[in-house]
């Protein structure tokens, strides 16, 4: 009995985990639509980090940055570490254009709060070109060290 037990709440894990992006999948920022890079592989404490968005389609895009959040890996999950806006602050809904072969950078604060370990940024608001949101994989950057 102990046993099935166990073996529902790791399926149970796992499919909220998913359903969330929470899954570890690919290296982060490779998508049809977009590449995303960071300007360094290694960041400290209370660093400012910058991302760059970069439209690899054929069409112009829309996105927004400002909802976005900061993943650490545990495991072979990624969960969230902090989000942006903080507490008290807010995004428009307004989303912005992104020509084809042109890019976007947007900084980012690493919180002094934070464990070392492998994070990465998330970025909530690049749409696809049928206009759906990129799933959290594809919208991430590439994994980062905190240290």
């Amino acid at each position: 009995m102990k046993y099935m037990m166990r073996r529902m709440l790791a399926v149970v894990a796992v499919t909220s985990l998913s359903g969330c992006g929470g899954l570890l999948g690919g290296g982060g920022g490779s998508s049809p639509e977009y590449q995303i890079t960071t300007n360094r592989q290694s960041y400290s404490r209370g660093n400012t980090g910058e991302a760059t968005i970069r439209n690899t389609s054929g069409k112009t895009l829309e996105y927004n940055l400002c909802q976005r959040r900061l993943e650490r890996q545990l495991n072979k999950y990624w969960v969230v570490a902090f989000e942006w806006p903080t507490a008290g602050g807010s995004c428009t809904t307004e989303a912005k254009s992104l020509a084809k072969s042109t890019s976007v950078s947007a900084l980012f604060e690493i919180p002094t709060g934070v464990p070392t370990g492998t994070y990465r940024i998330v970025f909530n608001g690049l749409l696809a070109e049928d206009g759906r949101t990129v799933s959290p994989d594809r919208a991430a950057t590439p994994s980062f060290e905190v240290r």
